[in-house]
C-alpha cells in the first residue's frame, strides 16, 4: 500500500513538472473590450520575456468574440499550425485554441464569469526551480471507507474561489465516514461517473499544509462506498502560482481535526 502511494506521488510530480503543467502558469489576463498587444518589448500591453518576438500579435475582444491577429513576421502557431488571424475558442466552448510562441503558450478561458488569457511558460522559474513537495509520513489509519449519500438532482452548494468569486456548483454526494472515532461529512462533486472530486480543509491548513485547503480524488465502489485515502491529499494549483483560480473548501468541508497525511504546503513559489 505504501509502495502504491509512492508510485502515485511520483506520477503526480511528473504531471506537475511536465510541459504545460501547473508549474508553468505565469498569467491570467482578463480581457477588456479593446485591442491588447502581446510581445516581449516594453510597449506591449502583455509582456512576456520568453515569447519569440518583440511583437507577437494583437488580441481583439468584441463582445464574447475574441480574435488574434499575428504581427507581421511573428513566429506563432495555433494548435501546432502557422497562423495569421483567427477567432479563438475558449475552454467553455470545447478544446481551447492553443497559441504558442517561444516557450510560451496562450489559451482563452472563462473564469469568474469573464474571458481571460491563460498564459504558460515552460521556462518559468517556478518550474525550473521546483524541488518537490514534502509529505506527511504514510498513515494507514488515514485511509477510510465513506458511505455515499446522493443529493437530489439539481442540488447546488455555494463555492468561493481564491479570488473571492462566488458561484453555485453541483453538489452530487455527501460522504459520511469515521476518523479517530468521530463521524465526519464531506460534500463532493462527481467529476465523471463514479469519480469524485473533494475540496477539504482541516486544522493543519496554514500550519503544515496549504492554507487554502487541499484536494482529494475518490471513486465509488460497487458496494456504494468510497475509499478516502487522505495520504493522497494534494495541493491545489494556487499553492504554486498566483494565477490559478482554485476553489476553497465550503464551510461544511472544513474538518475540525488535523489530517496529518498527504502533501504539505510547498515552498513559496518564485514568481517569474
Amino acid at each position: 500500500m505504501e509502495s502504491e502511494w509512492n508510485a502515485w506521488h511520483a506520477d503526480r510530480i511528473a504531471r506537475l513538472t511536465a510541459e504545460d503543467g501547473w508549474l508553468t502558469l505565469i498569467d491570467l489576463a482578463f480581457l477588456e473590450q479593446r485591442e491588447t498587444t502581446i510581445g516581449r518589448d516594453e510597449n506591449a500591453d502583455l509582456r512576456y520575456t520568453h515569447v519569440a518576438d518583440d511583437r507577437v500579435g494583437t488580441v481583439i475582444r468584441s463582445g464574447e468574440q475574441v480574435r488574434f491577429v499575428a504581427a507581421p513576421g511573428a513566429t506563432i502557431t495555433a494548435d501546432g499550425k502557422p497562423m495569421e488571424s483567427m477567432t479563438l475558442t475558449a475552454d467553455d466552448q470545447g478544446p481551447p485554441t492553443v497559441l504558442r510562441s517561444g516557450t510560451v503558450s496562450i489559451t482563452l478561458v472563462r473564469r469568474n464569469g469573464d474571458l481571460a488569457l491563460r498564459v504558460r511558460d515552460n521556462a518559468s522559474p517556478v518550474r525550473t526551480n521546483f524541488r518537490g513537495i514534502d509529505r506527511y509520513p504514510f498513515d494507514s489509519s488515514k485511509r477510510v471507507a465513506a458511505r455515499v449519500e446522493r443529493a437530489p438532482a439539481g442540488t447546488t452548494v455555494e463555492v468561493t474561489n481564491v479570488t473571492g468569486y462566488t458561484s453555485q456548483e453541483p453538489l452530487d454526494v455527501t460522504l459520511v465516514f469515521a476518523l479517530d472515532g468521530h463521524e465526519h461529512r464531506l460534500v463532493a462533486r462527481e467529476s465523471a461517473p463514479g469519480k469524485l472530486f473533494i475540496v477539504f480543509g482541516d486544522t493543519t491548513n496554514g500550519a503544515g499544509s496549504h492554507g487554502g485547503g487541499r484536494f482529494l480524488d475518490a471513486s465509488i465502489g460497487a458496494d456504494g462506498f468510497a475509499v478516502l485515502d487522505f495520504n493522497r491529499a494534494y495541493n491545489p494549483p494556487c499553492s504554486f502560482t498566483a494565477y490559478a483560480t482554485c476553489e476553497l473548501p465550503t464551510a461544511g468541508n472544513r474538518l475540525p481535526v488535523a489530517i496529518e497525511a498527504g502533501e504539505k504546503a510547498p515552498a513559496k513559489p518564485e514568481e517569474p
